[in-house]
């Protein structure tokens, strides 16, 4: 699976998201827990549920889920575009090159 159906297969997986049921269960847990549905709060709680679609339709469809994830090379290609956006914003971009150590031995 090349990085655009990778990329699709997630739009989809996303919809749920946006379901009503998951909407109304995921601010029913937000309550149960005593946190307001905002900030780093809100987006670990999306980051679960996106990977839960994602594996959930992956698995009714018969795609082994670790097929999903990005190569290396597809991880650094995503990384440049997000800069590249960020950059043509106005949003100040700091590059840091950390180097494994293992890989310079």
């Amino acid at each position: 699976m090349n990085a655009i159906e990778k990329q699709a297969f997630a739009d989809e997986a996303e919809k749920a998201l946006d379901h009503a049921l998951v909407r109304s269960v995921i601010r029913e847990f937000a309550d149960n827990m005593g946190f307001e549905l905002e900030g780093l709060p809100k987006y670990g709680i999306m980051k679960v549920a996106m990977y839960v679609a994602t594996v959930a339709r992956a698995q009714a469809l018969g795609i082994d889920p670790d097929e999903l994830r990005q190569t290396p090379q597809e991880a650094t290609a995503a990384t440049i575009d997000r800069m590249l956006t960020m950059m043509q914003a106005g949003v100040p971009i700091v590059v840091v090159d950390a180097v494994d150590e293992q890989e310079q031995s």
